[in-house]
């Protein structure tokens, strides 16, 4: 039997209208009887069909609304204007090239490993970070441990790490930690004007170069900083 009523109906019309051609008033007054029971049943139940087809369509288009409006609420600051792609989207583009390129200068020594933090400052700062790393360290290949553990000091710095000092020396617990306090460092120095290889030799001589092998030496570490503070600060900024 025909699970939709409408089509069961048809069909008991078809086979009254056969049997009323027959003259067979017996079963033509069955099969009427048959189709005012049934209809009856569909009458009940095809409304209660478009109740849920209704409200279904009302749940959905609220789920749709709601949906819109989440997404809207998640995402609206990211979507004001042609302002805020320039001021999140394409930096953080650029950080990522910038930072691509640090890993392909210092590939293979320690230091790639802190490409990521060091991509946060601008190349100027950057520049000094990985040229003074490479005269101090040659990238990470000689710089203190303490107790067997590495203390990611690859500039000479003599400032106590959150692990203290060992040998007068710096002990950092992370590579970020570490580039943090020194990119920090820099940039203080930085800000004072001191924002070349030049300037920056206060980084190696302190006070006075003469204590610290003269001015040759100065200026061998003025030299060796500079090459890698050319392809990073000076290169990017054109």
């Amino acid at each position: 039997m025909s699970k939709n009523p409408l089509d069961f109906n048809k069909n008991l019309f078809k086979k009254t209208k056969k049997h009323y051609n027959k003259k067979n008033i017996l079963l033509t007054i069955l099969i009427l009887i048959s189709v005012c029971f049934f209809y009856s049943k569909g009458i009940s139940f095809v409304p209660n069909l478009r109740v849920e087809a209704k409200e279904y369509e009302v749940s959905d288009k609220l789920m749709i609304k709601n949906t819109d409006e989440w997404y809207f609420n998640k995402f609206k600051d990211s979507f004001k204007g042609e302002k805020n792609v320039e001021e999140e989207i394409i930096p953080d583009l650029a950080k990522k090239e910038f930072e691509k390129e640090l890993v392909a200068i210092v590939d293979g020594y320690p230091i790639e490993e802190m490409a990521q933090f060091i991509a946060e400052y601008n190349n100027k700062i950057a520049g000094l970070i990985i040229g003074i790393a490479k005269k101090e360290s040659n990238w990470g290949k000689r710089s203190p441990s303490k107790n067997g553990k590495i203390c990611y000091n690859y500039w000479g710095y003599k400032g106590a790490g959150s692990l203290g000092t060992v040998m007068g020396y710096g002990c950092f617990a992370s590579a970020e930690e570490a580039v943090a306090v020194i990119g920090g460092r820099i940039e203080e120095l930085v800000n004072q004007n001191l924002d070349t290889p030049q300037k920056m030799v206060v980084w190696k001589c302190g006070r006075s170069c003469e204590t610290t092998g003269g001015q040759a030496a100065a200026n061998k570490w003025i030299s060796d900083v500079n090459v890698y503070y050319n392809k990073i600060a000076i290169a990017n900024s054109k």
